[in-house]
């Protein structure tokens, strides 16, 4: 037992449980805090705006798969940090953010930036849909429990942020503690597996179909399924498609990755989707983006495909669709499982799924020598195909890679990864500017490999703060900006309606177009910073910022109406043409 202030016990529990990185900023009510991961092996990273804080945890998880805390102040020093935290949750991104709180004997008298309006300290009630779990922890004695069940809920099941509400006063106040031990607090085996007669059934499923699809989300990545799915894909002779957040969890240059499905996804993977007699759908919610607004032209048709489902959450199971065979458990799980009986059946891709195999590599193949057409074209303003094979081209294969809302589909289809720890997509919640941020924390938790995030200037304006994070933290990242002039991947969908100009440009009423020089801000954080207008010096740029061995901003005139393939759909196209919804 050690007498213990509430701020010294709850850091000495985090770092029991890995805990490494602090991403926050101070105020009153978390300056004990401060003090306590000051004395502490937590590094700190203090930010400009609470949002860096919890993109840079969200970025951090998914190059480690190891959460970060992220810590701020009561009030708008929490709501600030909102929008990060519905990008973990919908990305399944795990960390513990706490936030300081009034002090208790004062809950409900509306205290300095209470929120109580409606009900006593709701600044948790404001946090509740964007987390897995919000606690505000009641007596000083609760704490360190509610610490520890704060932890085990984030990493466990499908990862997420979650949030504890601490009044001040009970970071100050001493106790006598017991610091838990971790082993003893955790699950030892988060893998788990169905029985083998399911296993069985799927397999039996799968190999009497004509046309079997694996498609695998964002769960199969959270679950570390790589290895697993690409046995299995191999052993039985099925292509895979993946969904944005599962990008990587098949290496793009494997035979039986076909693309991916999503609004703007690719055609091959909408074709053997929306062909499927039988389709394994390992960790994706198969949501509005991922199936064409649930399109059964386009996307899965229902009743007519046997789906089988893996989720390791059962409120995703049978959701959208129904399902021949739903298993509640670890994507990996159910492949290990699965592996092991093809092994001792000594299983090998029948004649007919080898020969499709082919075929469909063979359409793979013909789609990316389309699409990649222009990746070296010399024009001015510069092709972001030609930008986006040039980053291909000098970062190495176990680089990370991020990139923003915006541009996330014509990455998708145009950047080819390999590891899905090495890319960074926002898709769930979709963010503009989370990837500017999140850069930091991918590079602080791979701090051997070059990180590259690639963002419009829309996104990198927004959120500019995290280069001063960056320099003053020595996080050598480089940011490469899409300079436009726009908000160009709206002004696409303006443009196709017909609905004006206004809005989307960054000078409205027929001026010049404005830009800050991105290039000059850097340099003036302490950055380094380069302005690229000919395509001849992207690739010496690019080098020359990933050589520095310091924060980067290169900024890049590129044409102003990037060439998006979509293959799929989405309602909102039929909305903002006056068209009335098949759904509605």
């Amino acid at each position: 037992m050690q007498n213990l202030s509430g701020a010294h016990a709850t850091i000495q529990v985090l770092e029991k449980f890995g805990i490494e990185v602090c991403f926050g900023m101070c105020g009153h009510t978390n300056l004990w805090m401060l003090k306590a991961i000051e004395e502490s092996n937590i590094r700190f990273v203090g930010v400009r705006h609470e949002q860096m804080a919890t993109h840079a945890a969200d970025g951090y998880f998914r190059a480690k798969r190891k959460p970060a805390l992220v810590l701020t102040t009561i009030g708008p020093g929490m709501t600030n940090a909102l929008t990060g935290l519905g990008d973990a949750l919908l990305d399944g991104a795990a960390m513990v953010m706490i936030a300081g709180d009034a002090p208790n004997y004062f809950s409900g008298q509306e205290a300095f930036q209470e929120l109580s309006n409606i009900g006593e300290a709701e600044q948790v009630t404001a946090a509740r849909p964007l987390v897995k779990r919000a606690w505000r922890v009641a007596h000083r004695s609760a704490l360190i429990p509610n610490i520890v069940e704060a932890i085990r809920v984030a990493t466990t099941g499908n990862p997420g942020p979650v949030l504890l509400s601490v009044p001040l006063n009970f970071f100050s106040e001493m106790r006598e503690e017991e610091i838990p031990d971790a082993r003893s607090q955790m699950p030892t085996d988060s893998v788990s597996a169905p029985r083998k007669s399911t296993i069985q059934d799927a397999l039996n499923l799968l190999n009497g179909a004509s046309n079997p699809v694996i498609i695998a989300g964002g769960g199969a990545v959270n679950a570390n399924a790589q290895g697993a799915l690409v046995e299995f894909a191999h052993t039985l002779g099925i292509p895979v498609v993946t969904t944005l957040s599962g990008c990587g969890v098949i290496p793009q240059d494997d035979d039986h990755h076909a693309g991916f499905i999503s609004t703007v996804g690719t055609p091959e993977a909408h074709r053997l989707v929306n062909g499927a007699d039988v389709a394994l759908v390992l960790g994706s919610r198969l949501g509005e983006m991922e199936t064409s607004s649930w399109d059964r032209e386009i996307s899965l048709r229902g009743g007519q495909t046997k789906i089988i489902q893996v989720d390791i959450d059962p409120r995703q199971v049978g959701r959208f669709y129904p399902v021949q065979i739903g298993v509640v458990a670890n994507a990996r799980g159910f492949l290990e499982e699965a592996n092991d009986l093809l092994r001792g059946m000594n299983a090998k891709p029948s004649a007919a799924n080898a020969a499709r195999i082919t075929e469909i590599k063979g359409r793979v193949a013909a789609w990316k020598r389309d699409i990649r057409e222009s990746s070296d074209w010399d024009a001015s303003p510069i092709a972001v195909e030609r930008l986006l094979a040039d980053i291909r081209a000098v970062l190495p294969r176990e680089g990370i890679f991020l990139t923003d809302v915006g541009i996330r589909h014509m990455v998708a289809q145009q950047f080819e990864t390999y590891d899905p720890s090495r890319i960074y997509i926002g898709s769930g919640w979709g963010t503009m500017g989370g990837a500017v941020a999140a850069a930091i924390g991918a590079k602080l938790a791979c701090p051997d490999v070059p990180v590259i995030a690639e963002v419009g200037d829309g996104a990198f304006s927004s959120i500019m703060g995290s280069v001063v994070t960056a320099v003053e933290h020595e996080v050598p990242v480089v940011w490469v900006v899409m300079n436009n002039f726009g908000y160009s991947s709206i002004s696409v969908y303006q443009a196709k309606h017909g609905l004006g100009k206004t809005g989307t440009s960054f000078r409205e009423g027929g001026g010049p177009a404005y830009s800050p020089d991105y290039a000059a801000f850097g340099i003036a954080c302490g950055a380094g910073g380069a302005t690229v207008r000919q395509a001849a010096e992207l690739r010496p740029a690019l080098e020359k910022a990933l050589a520095s061995g310091r924060p980067y901003v290169l900024d890049v005139h590129t044409e102003l109406e990037p060439r998006f393939r979509a293959s799929g759909r989405w309602d909102v196209n039929d909305l903002l043409a006056g068209k009335k919804s098949p759904h509605s």
